[in-house]
C-alpha cells in the first residue's frame, strides 16, 4: 500500500530519549509497534498521569492491525503482551497491577519521574492495606512469573490460578525454574512441564506425599487431551 501523505502539519511530540536511546536498541517488531503507538495514544490524553490499561490497548483496532502485520499465525494478544514485556523489561514503560473488585487493572505508563513517583504511591497504599498475615506468605504466583518468565496479562491470569487449583504450588514454582533453566521462558513450556509430571509422576515433589495427583481427574473430562498429549517430551518447547 502506498501512503497518501499526512492530513496535517501538527507534529506529535515526542521525548528525544525515544530516538536516542530507545529505538536503536529495539530489534523485536512487537516491541517497536507498541511502544510507538502508545506514545502516541498518551500524547492525546489530558488526564494526570496519563495511562492505559491492557483493555484499552487489546481493544484498539489500530494496534491490533499493526500487530496482525507482523504474523496473522500468532494471537493479537501474544504479540501484544510480547510487545508490552519488553518494553517494560526495557523500562521504556512502567507497569503497575491494581487489584480492584475482583480482577487486576494493568497499567502501562512512559517511565517519567512524575510516573514512576505515582507508581510508588500507589504501591505504598496497596502494601498498606494489605494484612500483615498475607505480607508474611511467600510472593505470589504471579509476581514469581513476573520476575523469571514475562508480562501476566489478563488471559494468562485466568490460567495461573485454573494451575493453582490443579497442582501444587511448589510443582509450578519448580516448573518455572525449570522454563529458565531451559532457557524457555513461556507459559507454554511451564504448562507442558506440569501436565508430563502430571501423568508421568515426579518422584522428588516436595510435597507429593501431602498432595498426590490423582491420574485421572488430569487424563479424562474437559482437559483430559491436553494433558494427555503433555506425556510426549518432544512437544516442549
Amino acid at each position: 500500500m502506498v501512503f497518501a501523505g499526512f492530513s496535517t502539519d501538527t507534529l506529535v511530540g515526542l521525548p528525544p530519549e525515544l530516538f536516542s536511546e530507545v529505538i536503536p536498541n529495539i530489534t523485536l517488531p512487537s516491541e517497536l509497534k507498541v511502544t510507538l503507538h502508545i506514545f502516541y495514544r498518551l500524547s492525546r490524553q489530558r488526564v494526570a498521569p496519563r495511562r492505559l490499561s491492557w483493555d484499552d490497548l487489546a481493544q484498539d483496532r489500530t494496534l491490533r492491525r499493526s500487530l496482525r502485520s507482523i504474523s496473522k499465525l500468532r494471537p493479537f494478544e501474544d504479540l501484544l503482551a510480547e510487545g508490552l514485556e519488553a518494553a517494560v523489561r526495557r523500562r521504556t514503560l512502567l507497569h503497575l497491577a491494581v487489584p480492584a473488585d475482583g480482577r487486576v487493572n494493568n497499567w502501562y505508563l512512559v517511565n517519567t519521574t512524575a510516573n514512576r513517583i505515582w507508581a510508588e504511591r500507589i504501591a505504598a497504599a496497596q502494601a498498606a492495606l494489605t494484612p500483615a498475615s498475607e505480607v508474611a506468605e511467600r510472593p505470589s504466583l504471579i509476581g514469581i512469573y513476573e520476575q523469571n518468565i514475562g508480562l501476566v496479562t489478563p488471559m494468562l491470569l485466568d490460567e495461573l490460578r485454573e494451575a493453582e487449583e490443579r497442582y501444587p504450588r511448589a510443582w509450578i514454582e519448580e516448573a518455572m525454574r525449570e522454563a529458565v533453566r531451559a532457557n524457555a521462558r513461556s507459559w507454554r513450556y511451564v504448562r507442558k512441564v506440569l501436565e508430563r509430571w502430571a501423568v508421568n509422576g515426579r518422584n522428588d515433589a516436595p510435597d507429593q506425599a501431602k498432595r498426590p495427583i490423582d491420574i485421572d481427574k488430569y487424563t479424562s473430562g474437559q482437559f483430559g487431551g491436553l494433558f494427555r498429549r503433555g506425556s510426549d517430551d518432544s512437544d516442549i518447547e
